[in-house]
């Protein structure tokens, strides 16, 4: 179960690492391909996020692995994994609810890139 939970635990920081390098491919278009995929994995990845987020209060990657996690023996916390994660990168442990709120904050600004790659394909803006 161990190897399941960090598998999730990869998947889920992978998952987010694209999502946000990602993001200036929605304001730049130098390769439309990449913009587009990237725009629908964008749209996929909210809607999960908001989903989960409204269904457990937090990403369903994080409660899964946090069952898994708790199967092996390994005892986990109810820290959001986005808080988690930082702490490890960055070895600062913001608030929950500081964390809650840059992730909010980054959807927002993914959401803007959206309509925007939008807005400027539909008008043909380059």
């Amino acid at each position: 179960m161990t190897i399941i939970a960090m598998t999730i635990d990869l998947i889920h920081a992978m998952a987010m690492v694209i999502w946000g390098i990602g993001l200036p491919l929605l304001i730049w278009h130098r390769y439309p391909r990449l913009s587009r995929a990237y725009m629908w994995y964008s749209l996929t990845f909210i809607v999960i996020t908001l989903l989960s987020h409204w269904i457990w209060g937090q990403c369903f990657l994080t409660v899964l692995a946090r069952v898994c996690w708790n199967a092996a023996g390994i005892e986990r916390t109810q820290v959001p994994f986005t808080v988690l994660l930082v702490n490890k990168v960055a070895g600062i442990r913001p608030s929950t609810r500081v964390g809650v709120l840059i992730w909010e904050f980054a959807v927002l600004i993914s959401c803007i890139g959206n309509l925007w790659y939008w807005y400027k394909n539909k008008n043909g803006i380059r």
